[in-house]
């Protein structure tokens, strides 16, 4: 009697936080699943490395408690373990001047910032921030969606810096300003946690839960295209061998994406890649023997986009007794870049908020150009809904998953909804079996 034909796989190409999410989601669907990732160990952006006991993520991370991520997470019955950052210890840098940050009313009527008149403004803007309705504002700029609702100049540099901060993005002309107070008003709803050793435990985390769910992990391997007609057939891998799937969940930045497409399909994700405005950031990580200055945790821009957080005094991320620091510049999407003017501009943020610091450091990294997402959600696009994906229209059982797809969230919140999502779909076609 003839063996019955195997239920051909869904491949995942990419294991980051996205692919593991949509092999995770795929597996407990009932789906063979093989996430193919060419790097030696899954985590993509979010690995956190060791670097002589301090544990760096790729530039500062916060994982939003209120957003699609948790729930994702959740789902895989993952709880982050960390802490969230306190609110004192805050300064906002201004023509190199250090002030107090507003982080309620009573630092906001103290501090030196704002002059009486923007800090009316400024009070105001915050106090109707969670009933404000964001959505008539998705196709405007966000430089013209803030000047009509702050009028003062300084108040509107004050909250421009606070949106950075939230969308980790340095782009006002073409930002959507829905979009970006909606993350703003999901920070200050939920706050952000930072995580114990790093984003790392989520890598490990969803790495477990697809594992135990039965989907297959292989690191090392180079998907080099996809091959299909109107649907999709098989991928093909760097040692030329070719492996028959049912579909193909696509979790790599866009332009990838594209190049491991034919015909049409590569033509409509390049054209989606091409539309799109990535975020980077300029990112100086710091381990320090000890904080020169323990009460300044947390420093923020206001004429500048710049910004330094102490991780470590929130999580477990540095030994007993040393500090590690984030300090980073938003880099403005197709603006002209000196990495090394950066590189000293972050260190002279360290030196007005910890002086001192170079004679206590331990160990420093410095990354001139990070992608912190693929796609600013831009006002021309129509806020979120404006992202393209998971499907891919021009051939079946192909999606896409990551921080640049669907309608929902923004950065890591992208990642993972999109995940869901896009595996959601992958379960509603009939699963295919080899040909006998």
């Amino acid at each position: 009697m003839a063996d019955a034909p195997q239920t051909l796989p869904v491949a995942v190409v990419g294991g980051g936080l996205a692919g593991l999410a949509a092999a995770g989601y795929l597996a407990r669907g009932g789906r063979p699943t093989v996430v193919y990732e060419r790097a030696t160990e899954p985590g993509g952006r979010a690995v956190t490395h060791d670097v002589e006991g301090f544990r760096m993520n790729l530039g500062p991370h916060a994982l939003y408690r209120g957003g699609e991520a948790m729930e994702v997470l959740r789902d895989f019955g993952l709880a982050p373990q960390g802490a969230v950052p306190p609110a004192g210890g805050a300064h906002a840098i201004d023509g190199g001047v250090k002030h107090t940050l507003p982080a309620g009313l009573v630092s906001l009527v103290t501090t030196g910032l704002l002059p009486l008149s923007a800090k009316l403004e400024a009070a105001r803007f915050l106090a109707a921030l969670g009933r404000l309705d964001a959505r008539p504002l998705d196709g405007t700029p966000l430089v013209d969606g803030i000047a009509s609702l702050v009028r003062h100049p300084a108040a509107q540099a004050f909250v421009h810096a606070v949106v950075r901060l939230t969308s980790y993005a340095d782009d006002p002309e073409h930002a959507s300003a829905g979009a970006s107070i909606a993350q703003l008003q999901r920070a200050f709803a939920g706050a952000v946690m930072y995580l114990d050793g790093g984003w790392q435990q989520l890598v490990d985390g969803l790495r477990r839960a697809a594992e135990a769910a039965g989907a297959r992990i292989v690191t090392g391997a180079r998907v080099v295209a996809v091959e299909h007609d109107a649907s999709v057939r098989a991928v093909r891998l760097a040692d030329d061998s070719r492996i028959a799937v049912a579909g193909v969940v696509l979790a790599v930045p866009p332009a990838e994406a594209a190049g491991l497409l034919d015909g049409a399909a590569r033509a409509e994700v390049a054209a989606w890649a091409d539309a799109m405005r990535p975020i980077r950031a300029a990112c100086l990580e710091v381990g320090l023997a000890s904080l020169p200055r323990p009460r300044s945790l947390f420093a923020l821009g206001i004429d500048r986009p710049l910004y330094l957080s102490v991780h470590s005094a929130t999580a477990r991320l540095a030994p007993a007794g040393r500090a590690l620091v984030h300090v980073a510049k938003y880099l403005r999407p197709g603006a002209a870049q000196d990495a090394k003017a950066d590189e000293r501009e972050l260190e002279g943020v360290l030196d007005l908020v910890q002086p001192g610091w170079r004679s206590v450091l331990a160990t420093r990294r410095y990354l001139p150009a990070m992608t912190v997402a693929h796609a600013v959600v831009t006002a021309a696009a129509g806020r979120r809904a404006g992202r393209p994906g998971p499907a891919v229209p021009a051939v079946r059982g192909c999606w896409v998953a990551g921080d640049w797809v669907g309608t929902e969230g923004m950065l890591a919140d992208a990642s993972l909804a999109s995940a869901r999502r896009a595996a959601r779909l992958a379960l509603t076609v009939p699963p295919a079996r080899a040909a006998a």
